[in-house]
């Protein structure tokens, strides 16, 4: 009963906005239903912002959420880890921050082979990328060359991961420069496909995961 108390409880403080558009089918009838308890709703709480879409929201991700634990304690099945999976295969890209002259100096090879390091990057995402980017700090503020892996190496030398490439760094067909997201966001491992990238000329427009 708790749990019921809560997603009500949180039905009427939150408001999310929807973050990818779909189309739903409902008869008439439910929909009517869904209609009126959002009126209720809104009459009742501070927000007064209830929508179809609310509700909806509210019940996948109660759903989800006990879905999940349900799985996980009736059937031994991780849904988070197998989500984890599933997201590193889609995201075939990972994209490193460089400043100063490492961008010239390591990935395009002129100090040294064409390499980047180091690379924090865990075992379930690594075994499903294909290419590395990097987003270059000011004065370009934007990734702008990316390469095809060829491995990741534990360098002692170095004392880190270090990816070597197969084959030169290739120019994206566009600079994405950053649009609405801020340098800080490139800090640490970002993940996406290449084929975003190469569709993409604003940092925002990249599909990230």
């Amino acid at each position: 009963m708790e749990k019921e108390s809560n997603y009500f409880n949180n039905l009427l403080k939150n408001s999310k906005a929807s973050k990818k558009q779909i189309a739903l089918y409902l008869e008439e009838s439910t929909i009517e239903r869904i209609d009126l308890t959002m009126k209720i709703f809104s009459s009742i709480s501070d927000s007064k912002s209830f929508s179809r879409n609310t509700l909806i929201e509210e019940a996948i991700d109660k759903f989800l959420e006990e879905s999940k634990e349900f799985l996980l304690k009736e059937h031994g099945i991780d849904v988070d880890e197998m989500l984890e999976e599933v997201r590193s295969e889609k995201y075939d890209t990972v994209i490193f921050s460089a400043s100063g002259r490492g961008f010239e100096e390591t990935f395009l090879g002129e100090n040294e082979p064409a390499c980047w390091y180091p690379c924090r990057v865990s075992e379930s995402r690594e075994r499903n990328l294909r290419y590395i980017a990097i987003y270059r700090s000011a004065p370009v503020s934007a990734i702008t060359h990316y390469a095809k892996i060829k491995e990741f190496v534990e360098d002692e030398e170095k004392g880190c991961k270090v990816c070597y490439f197969d084959g030169p760094a290739i120019e994206l067909p566009s600079k994405i420069k950053l649009g609405s997201k801020d340098s800080i966001f490139f800090r640490g491992a970002k993940y996406t496909s290449l084929q975003s990238l190469l569709n993409a000329t604003r940092a925002d427009e990249v599909i990230f995961g």
